[in-house]
């Protein structure tokens, strides 16, 4: 649910883009409705012959409307310390269509008490790191792609979210 927050507040730097998502999201009420009317691409992980139908189809939109594509490589976030290993359709995309990786990192994030399902006062830092350039890759190139991108995320992911315990701990 955090990240949707800073999705939204990024939402106006980013311009012309579209987010894939997991499919259940869209039957979650009104947000579910209004994410399908935007435009995001719903994925069903289950269904792979069709998730990867979708994604062509969203790799074509990406470059015939000159769009951005929001993907979540981990799947679902889990707020344990850390980042989960990577999903590979988005490399697979990022490598066909021959486009940049924009790395996007999310802090740890402490305003969710996870036992009771509540929102409390917090913050999360949200990092842009610097793109990744897939040109001349190949999917050859893919797994190596993937751990590189996992890993600069990573130290920034480490880095960010122990400052964001060093902040909460002097405001305590």
């Amino acid at each position: 649910m955090s990240t949707w927050v800073g999705m939204f507040e990024m939402w106006p730097v980013m311009k012309r883009c579209t987010v894939v998502a997991k499919r259940p999201l869209m039957f979650t009420g009104a947000f579910g409705f209004g994410a399908w009317l935007s435009g995001l691409v719903f994925i069903d992980r289950l269904k792979t012959d069709r998730a990867r139908k979708l994604m062509k189809e969203a790799t074509e939109r990406v470059i015939k409307q000159k769009t951005k594509l929001w993907i979540f490589p981990e799947g679902a976030r889990y707020n344990k310390g850390s980042i989960q290993s990577f999903k590979k359709g988005a490399f697979y995309l990022a490598i066909d269509a021959q486009i940049p990786i924009m790395p996007v990192v999310f802090s740890q994030y402490y305003f969710l008490d996870s036992e009771t399902k509540t929102f409390e006062p917090g913050k999360v830092v949200i990092t842009t790191l610097p793109p990744i350039s897939t040109k001349g890759m190949t999917r050859n190139d893919l797994d190596a792609l993937s751990e590189m991108a996992r890993q600069q995320m990573l130290d920034v992911f480490h880095e960010a979210s122990k400052d964001l315990v060093m902040q909460i701990k002097i405001a305590v």
